[in-house]
């Protein structure tokens, strides 16, 4: 419509506006809407609690997909009792999706609207995430889900702000775009970091203007939109990627006066958890997935004891997950909730933990940027490692056939780091010391330095509150 059209051009044009450097669409066609609409509802309809294998729904599913995804195939046998012989299937990881990523795929989905993501997740292991836009779609009607849970109604249309992504890093993607599944209101990505903006001033003028009524971002990025004083006020904050730690919830709560929402996802699996507006862990968002506990062998941990969070299913059709191994722990309560939602919970979760290594000059450094940087060499897992005297120590696992220069890998570090000492080691055993191969991506033995309140409690910097 012409009213989003006009109101787009408005953020983009805005002159306190961001350093915009990258344009992008949802890229949804109109007959997504429908599909779009269907799994909107079945977020709804479809929350019944399962037990300690797969709804029978998912059965189905897999048991359909097996000719179709390879994957399926290698691991499930003609024959093989879904149900009652669930525990003897094989779990997966991410080094298998890092390494075939076509064996998850969906043979008959055609690759013409094909979109990739690049992460490197908890076990060090690089990976280029295929994805669909309606996949991507789909993420919105999980938001809407969670923000009513907590009470929370969006207002979507033309020439309405309904969403910014903030970022803290050295270099990201900065765009502004319409969502078709919100009816064309406007979503925008921002990063607070002084060469994005004119000056802080110019980043209040813009926020003012435009008003999102929800904020997304990693901890890291809230801690630093409480030191740029953003003079929002949102319906909820949703924090992303990285652990969210229970003082700085508190923090926001008190700064913007709304509901900050836990939302626990990775860019293989998509949106998995967000927390119980009880405070009773983290409620599954979706009834497509199964969710299951795993020990160090593969075998499903009964309630209450921690392990490894393994997924079944998911909604992309270039990743059918199956027992996928996340990296990330936690122990599964299935009893019900007060909250009134029937899905499991994920109690105690142990995820990626925000991080942030300090430069040459003494400024920060952070652990997404360490990431952007080696996505552009050939390496399968890495460890940086930053030693207490400052100097950085890298080790990398090459992807098996490709050659990697360690020298290049160096420069590219020192884009970040300056002139610190920097030990580049390639190390194709990296994980073999490990039972399940997996390494910390990032460590650093410096004492967090943070230049606020808000950055100290974002990292665990001071001791978490005891709500």
């Amino acid at each position: 419509p012409e009213d989003s059209w006009a109101f787009l051009k408005r953020m983009l044009d805005h002159p306190d506006g961001p350093a915009w450097n990258y344009e992008v669409g949802d890229r949804i066609e109109a007959h997504d809407l429908v599909e779009y609409e269907s799994f909107r509802a079945e977020l709804e309809q479809l929350r019944e609690a399962h037990g300690s294998v797969p709804p029978p729904l998912l059965l189905k599913r897999i048991d359909a997909l097996r000719n179709r995804v390879p994957l399926l195939g290698r691991r499930i046998p003609q024959g093989f009792d879904l149900e009652r012989d669930w525990p003897a299937v094989p779990a997966s990881d991410r080094e298998d999706l890092a390494r075939s990523p076509q064996y998850f795929a969906d043979m008959d989905t055609k690759l013409d609207r094909l979109i990739v993501y690049d992460t490197s997740g908890m076990t060090g292991h690089a990976l280029v995430a295929p994805s669909h836009p309606l996949t991507q779609a789909k993420v919105n009607a999980l938001m809407e889900f969670v923000l009513k849970r907590h009470g929370v109604e969006l207002d979507t249309g033309p020439g309405k702000a309904i969403c910014v992504n903030i970022n803290a890093q050295a270099e990201t993607v900065v765009f502004a775009t319409l969502f078709g599944v919100w009816n064309q209101a406007g979503f925008a990505k921002v990063n607070l970091h002084p060469k994005f903006w004119r000056d802080r001033d110019a980043a209040r003028n813009w926020f003012t203007e435009f008003q999102p009524q929800f904020l997304t971002g990693d901890p890291v990025a809230f801690a630093e939109m409480i030191a740029w004083e953003l003079p929002v006020r949102p319906r909820a904050l949703v924090s992303t990627a990285l652990a969210l730690n229970p003082e700085l919830a508190e923090l926001l709560e008190e700064a913007y006066g709304c509901p900050v929402i836990d939302w626990y996802s990775t860019a293989e699996t998509g949106p998995l958890a967000y927390s119980c507006p009880h405070g009773h862990g983290l409620h599954l968002i979706s009834p497509d997935l199964f969710i299951e506990v795993l020990d160090a062998d593969g075998k499903a941990l009964p309630e209450g004891q921690r392990g490894e969070i393994a997924v079944t299913g998911g909604r992309n059709p270039y990743i059918f997950l199956l027992r996928y191994r996340t990296g990330d722990t936690a122990s599964i309560d299935r009893t019900p909730c007060s909250c009134g939602d029937s899905l499991p919970r994920l109690l105690g979760l142990e995820g990626r933990r925000p991080l942030l290594f300090r430069g040459h000059d003494g400024g920060p450094v952070n652990s997404v940027d360490v990431s952007r940087v080696l996505r552009h060499h050939p390496i399968l897992q890495h460890q940086v490692r930053q030693q207490a005297d400052s100097s950085i120590l890298a080790r990398l696992r090459p992807i098996p056939g490709a050659p990697l220069d360690s020298r290049a890998v160096e420069r590219s570090l020192r884009t970040l780091f300056g002139d610190l000492a920097m030990d580049i080691y390639i190390d194709p055993n990296l994980g073999a010391d490990s039972q399940s191969g997996k390494v910390l991506p990032f460590v650093s033995e410096l004492a967090p330095e943070p230049g606020n309140p808000a950055l100290a409690a974002a990292l665990g910097a001071s001791p978490p509150s005891s709500s």
